[in-house]
């Protein structure tokens, strides 16, 4: 299979690298002629995982025009894409989100993710595209960027690092079962045209939660400050995804609870 991978460089585009390592892979980074790469390799799957997540002038131009390019391409070709979204598309909710809730973004990336997916939506119910949308809530696993949860929490508890921990409350999904995710997608055989579908455990957590999960997996405490305050502005006391059109239309589930994924991410360590 000829798979175009964009966002290559970050987290998600890595790991989906090395879990389709033995197929035709190109590899698209920033810098690159996103048109001319995809007419030259004349891929059969396009994953955009390419995303702008801090930087709110770059937003447009990763978050939306790539996809329209992508779009195109899949307009002229009528191969398959897999659009990665996010979860805050949603916005704030006080229950679980599941994929007809309307989008309510309060912040730039929010908007312009969600900007996204209609665009993958309008395209492909114009033009009876085989586009989908995967909405991951929040991936963890070897790769993360080191001032997320998940490597502070390793380098506190393995490296004896002193660290301020902050609250927030998450439904955490491995990156192995999110990438299982992508790949059902990618070879399902009747898709629903600009199909959103939600990728997540459906089971929540707090960060305090997942700090006391490592004390008890490694057997030892940490230097933890624990903080009360809400880790960012546009975080809720309720982020947990509803499983249901996953687990119903596309046989979705996750393989990896909360303590075998913290445990397979210690073994295998972030560096």
């Amino acid at each position: 299979m000829k798979l175009f991978i964009t966002g290559s460089s970050g987290f998600v585009g890595k790991n989906l690298v090395s879990f389709y390592k033995g197929h035709d892979i190109h590899s698209y980074t920033r810098g690159q002629n996103l048109v001319e790469e995809l007419e030259k390799f004349q891929p059969e799957v396009i994953i955009n995982s390419a995303a702008e997540i801090y930087d709110s002038e770059k937003m447009y131009a990763s978050n939306i025009q790539i996809v329209y390019d992508c779009l195109e391409y899949v307009k002229k070709t009528k191969i398959r894409m897999i659009q990665i979204g996010s979860s805050s598309e949603y916005g704030t909710m006080n229950r679980a989100s599941k994929e007809t809730d309307r989008i309510n973004p309060i912040d730039v990336y929010q908007a312009t993710k969600g900007a996204a997916t209609l665009l993958c939506q309008g395209y492909a119910r114009k033009y009876k595209l085989d586009v989908l949308i995967a909405r991951p809530y929040s991936i963890y696993g070897p790769g993360e960027k080191p001032h997320r949860l998940f490597p502070m929490l390793y380098k506190s508890f393995i490296r004896n690092q002193q660290m301020n921990l902050k609250q927030g409350y998450h439904d955490f999904i491995y990156i192995d079962d999110f990438l299982r995710g992508i790949d059902i997608l990618i070879n399902h055989q009747n898709p629903k045209h600009g199909d959103i579908v939600n990728f997540g455990s459906g089971i929540q957590y707090s960060n305090f939660e997942i700090c006391d999960f490592f004390e008890e997996i490694v057997g030892h405490s940490a230097s933890i400050n624990k903080i009360n305050d809400i880790a960012e502005s546009h975080e809720n006391d309720v982020w947990v995804c509803d499983t249901t059109h996953a687990e119903e239309k596309y046989g979705f589930k996750v393989k990896y609870d909360i303590k075998s994924g913290i445990q397979k991410f210690i073994k295998i360590g972030i560096d």
